[in-house]
């Protein structure tokens, strides 16, 4: 439930074709750290550009986040892409209505984010593939740090496991 699918080092290392392959139409991803900033609305001029290459090739593109409406939109206010709030996460509940109202089917999700505890666990207990990046800053919210000291030593466990468990730079990247 803790292992991710696959790491990659940023959102923007995936790419179409990769998707396309994997048959992924949609793309849930958290927000904090792991599009923006956890303390900043400032975006890169690489993540819209990435944005931008996923529309192009019909990929959808979602902030899936605990945060409230309201934080989320403010935060992507420039950038077009869809917001599911107040999910919940580790829950699967708000994933698996957003899956169902639009009937999506599990297969053709990637879930995006960079902590384990949250991101991760909501993805699997989903039923969809995940994907752990590292966080786009190296500082968390109080909240977060509590998570990430607890998410070191299962990561390099599962990293001690699975040899395959290595920060990638593609999805197609293989040792």
């Amino acid at each position: 439930m803790f292992k991710p699918t696959i790491m990659l080092n940023r959102i923007t290392d995936i790419e179409p074709a990769d998707l396309k392959a994997l048959n992924i139409t949609t793309i849930m991803t958290d927000l904090d750290n792991t599009i923006l900033p956890w303390n900043s609305s400032e975006y890169t001029l690489s993540l819209r550009k990435w944005l931008n290459i996923m529309k192009m090739a019909n990929i959808e593109v979602l902030v899936v986040s605990n945060n409230s409406y309201k934080r989320i939109e403010k935060a992507v206010a420039d950038l077009e892409i869809g917001i599911v709030a107040r999910a919940k996460k580790p829950l699967p509940f708000e994933i698996m209505k957003y899956l169902k109202d639009n009937n999506i089917n599990k297969d053709e999700i990637l879930f995006v984010g960079d902590q384990i505890f949250t991101d991760v666990l909501a993805g699997s207990l989903s039923g969809v593939k995940t994907v752990l990046v590292k966080p786009i800053v190296n500082t968390d919210a109080k909240k977060t740090r509590v998570n990430r000291f607890f998410e070191r030593p299962l990561l390099k466990y599962l990293q001690k496991k699975d040899k395959n468990l290595y920060w990638k730079d593609s999805l197609h990247d293989r040792k």
